[in-house]
């Protein structure tokens, strides 16, 4: 097989699999290892053994070059962002359009997806609960505002979103914004997530 097709293969078997990735960035991988795992899942042998783990070396270095470049742009991005939470909010959903004012609110499809402060739900008529199809309480906003710049660089909300499933934190909703990107949070988890956030924004 030419060495094309097995380093096109290669990358996409990567592509579909973050954490190997990740792995590669850092450098973080035994080559012949993981080249043994490729070469039997992909062509069911080890004949193409040194042709995968070269890919694999030149996919790293290639990952390295790219994802650092795209790290400093993104680290600059977050480092101008400043970080605001809003405490005792809860997520709604409704299968009609609420008289309620909400933080924030989004129709898709069917159905009605309200953020809003504990305090407006209490104020929804019993008529109106009828409609509302879930309803999730014990929950923080964090409010990030960063520059115009985020509009045009990719993987600001991904290394955040990243940072977070690593951790086994659930992100209950997620806007953006323009410059504001808004993330949900269980209360449990917010401190946690605001030393994470912080760490990234100092």
């Amino acid at each position: 097989m030419a060495l094309e097709k097995t380093s096109e293969l290669v990358w996409l078997y990567v592509k579909r699999r973050p954490f190997i990735k990740e792995m590669l960035k850092y450098d973080f991988v035994n080559y012949s290892c993981l080249a043994r795992k490729l070469s039997n899942e992909m062509f069911g042998a080890q004949s193409n053994f040194y042709a995968v783990k070269a890919a694999l070396m030149r996919l790293s270095t290639k990952i390295r070059k790219k994802e650092n470049d795209m790290e400093s742009k993104v680290l600059k991005i977050l480092k101008n962002t400043n970080i605001s939470i809003k405490n005792k909010v809860v997520v709604l959903i409704s299968n009609v359009q609420l008289k309620i004012n909400s933080i924030s609110s989004v129709k898709s499809g069917n159905f009605y997806t309200y953020i809003a402060e504990q305090r407006e739900v209490n104020k929804l008529t019993e008529l109106s609960s009828k409609n509302i199809i879930s309803i999730e309480e014990d929950l923080n906003l964090f409010i990030l505002s960063s520059t115009p710049d985020i509009e045009n660089t990719p993987g600001v909300i991904s290394t955040i979103l990243h940072m977070l499933a690593t951790e086994g934190i659930n992100v209950s909703e997620f806007i953006s914004s323009y410059t504001d990107t808004l993330f949900v949070i269980k209360e449990a988890d917010s401190a946690r997530v605001y030393e994470m956030l912080s760490s990234l924004t100092k």
